[in-house]
């Protein structure tokens, strides 16, 4: 024998499976000169006025009241009286009875800011194309100096009006805007000068402005809009600002280079020698108030943040890295992730918080499979850019990689531990298993806090079940294999046959000590394959056991044999001094081998081979007629 032998409990373990790497394809690239955000922006935009246009209810409008103004002209009591009628009938419903009478009215007096109102009233209630109409009567009195009563209502006019138009005016722009791009930026245009307040507006006609490469036409409309939008402001905002960069870049660049250089007090002087028009800006000035801190700073690698607010930190940032962000973007994307890890790894340094440039970054180490953990703390930062439309996606996938690269080396281990015992195991290589299974489970708490994902904590519970399982598992294949080894020992002290009746009393002793431990260890193994291999080391143990004992019985009926032979040649001889003197011993050997004989013939029993009981009842015969 070897050990235990097959141990079938290690082989049919199912292995704990890996985790798998989430996949990320990378197709974030954002740059001034790039519009595919504002391309999606514009499927939101609209998917958003599809779904306003639907679910439209109307707003219900304070009726006309009396008179809130003075009237600019003294019309006299017809006058009087026709303004009063047409309150009247656009109070009942009236309202194309309504809309004659204000017409009449207004012939005399155009600038009466009640009859106007009340006109956009009328025809707004009428609907359809009359809406377009009322909002252009309303646009004026926005800007008039109006008595507050009636300037509530205008207000809420408009903005009924705008609520229920503006939905209508940028579908047809995004319907139409590329098939016919003039006559969609025409109409948008239009319907921006009747409601400024809709920053969605200015938005659309900046960037098709921008497209048509008329940058500084763009950048007035979302800076206007911006300051006059009172809806969907941040949007146009904020593409003002990119506006502002993509001018400022070219220009700019001289200072950034010098800056990138290290030359500090070269990119101040960059800056003073900048175009007065594009150098008085918000930007510029930040960029020299960074350039000067760092002067004050010893040097040192990354820069500090600029002491700035968020918005004007990514700006500065922008201006500085927009460039190196959008090459190193196209190298990544025409398969030169090394060349892009390099370039982003130098300019990062000097942007650390720029969340475009953190997101490319960790968008890199990703795709090279290096630096987990400075991935997720790029990626980190990125999420907080929400036009970073990736980043959520990139962040979830760096953290199922992160969580593979600590998890699966260890499922790795325990893996191939297993596969060291699937061809058999013995003692030694038991104990080495042993070993390497309780240095993993020494390692379960960094696996445990190293998972993120619902199945990364699924896969360390079942490596951590998995574990114990085997360890136990080992622990009673190793108490089997000492009972096997311990066999072996004792069997190998035979290993030239048994060489008399002490030998096999005291091999029959062994083997009885051997087969109480296997008694004792089977109860406490209980149910299981520890427990059939005890079995079946108990039976190998009986077995050797009988036939120990049936060897015995050989060897004492060939002793008896031998002693009867050896009486009979004395017998028999020619020798007469070897033959004893007395007749008397004789028949006192004789009957000494026949007690024996019949001694051995009742306790043998069943350990007799058929040869030597056969032989025995002969000598038993044999000696009793002799005896007669």
């Amino acid at each position: 024998m070897t050990g235990t032998g097959r141990d079938n409990a290690f082989q049919e373990i199912r292995p704990v499976q890996a985790l798998r790497t989430p996949t990320f394809e990378f197709t974030e690239v954002r740059g001034h000169g790039d519009f595919a955000e504002h391309d999606r922006r514009l499927e939101e935009l609209a998917r958003d006025a599809a779904a306003a246009a639907a679910s439209q209810t109307a707003l219900v409008l304070a009726p006309p009241v009396a008179t809130l103004t003075e009237m600019s002209l003294d019309l006299g009591p017809d006058g009087e009286e026709l303004l009063e009628d047409a309150r009247a009938n656009a109070g009942a419903g009236e309202y194309q009875l309504a809309l004659d009478q204000l017409a009449e009215y207004l012939q005399n007096a155009p600038d009466h800011q009640e009859a106007r109102y009340l006109r956009a009233y009328c025809l707004f209630q009428l609907g359809g194309p009359d809406q377009v109409k009322a909002l252009r009567i309303l646009r004026p009195l926005r800007d008039e100096r109006v008595e507050a009563g009636l300037r509530e209502r205008i207000r809420d006019l408009r903005g009924e009006l705008r609520r229920r138009l503006t939905p209508l005016e940028v579908t047809a722009y995004t319907e139409t805007v590329r098939t016919d791009p003039p006559g969609a930026l025409a109409r948008v245009e239009a319907f921006l000068e009747l409601a400024p307040e809709e920053g969605t507006l200015s938005y659309l006609l900046a960037v098709g402005q921008a497209r048509d490469g008329d940058l500084e036409l763009a950048l007035d409309t979302a800076t206007r809009g911006a300051a006059e939008a009172d809806v969907d402001q941040e949007p146009v905002r904020a593409l003002a600002r990119r506006l502002l960069l993509a001018q400022l870049a070219p220009m700019a660049a001289p200072a950034v280079t010098e800056f990138k250089e290290g030359n500090l007090h070269r990119a101040r002087h960059a800056l003073l020698r900048m175009d007065p028009r594009w150098r008085r800006n918000t930007v510029l000035d930040d960029f020299d108030a960074f350039l000067a801190l760092l002067i004050d700073l010893p040097r040192q690698i990354p820069l500090p943040a600029p002491k700035l607010p968020p918005d004007r930190t990514e700006d500065l940032y922008s201006l500085i890295a927009e460039t190196d962000g959008q090459q190193a973007a196209l190298l990544m994307q025409t398969g030169r992730a090394e060349q892009a890890e390099r370039l982003l790894a130098h300019v990062l340094s000097l942007v650390p918080r720029f969340p475009w440039l953190n997101f490319l970054y960790a968008a890199c180490l990703y795709r090279l499979g290096r630096e987990p953990d400075r991935a997720a703390e790029c990626a980190e930062t990125a999420v907080r850019d929400p036009g970073l439309t990736q980043a959520a996606e990139l962040l979830e996938a760096i953290r199922g990689w992160q969580e593979a690269t600590v998890i699966n080396p260890a499922v790795k281990e325990y893996v191939d531990a297993m596969e060291s015992v699937r061809d058999g195991v013995s003692v030694d290589r038991l104990t080495t298993l042993r070993h390497r299974l309780s240095a993993l489970e020494r390692r379960l708490p960094v696996l445990k806090a190293a998972a993120r994902s619902e199945e990364g904590v699924q896969v360390v519970q079942e490596l951590k079940k998995a574990i114990a399982q085997r360890l136990k598992e080992v622990d009673n294949a190793m108490v089997v294999g000492g009972l096997y080894e311990k066999y072996d020992r004792v069997m190998s002290t035979v290993k030239g046959g048994v060489s008399g009746a002490q030998a096999a009393d005291r091999l029959a002793g062994s083997l009885d000590g051997l087969a109480q431990e296997i008694r004792t260890t089977r109860k406490n193994a209980g149910k299981g394959s520890t427990s059939s291999q005890l079995d079946d080391l108990a039976k190998l143990v009986s077995d050797r056991r009988a036939e120990v004992s049936r060897v015995k019985t050989s060897v004492q009926v060939s002793d008896l044999v031998r002693r009867f032979n050896q009486l009979a040649e004395q017998q028999s001889g020619t020798n007469l001094q070897s033959r004893p003197r007395d007749p008397y011993a004789v028949r006192r050997q004789l009957s000494d081998i026949l007690g024996d004989a019949q001694q051995l013939r009742r306790s043998a029993k069943g350990s007799f081979e058929a040869r030597d009981r056969t032989l025995l009842d002969e000598l038993i015969g044999t000696i009793s007629r002799t005896l007669r």
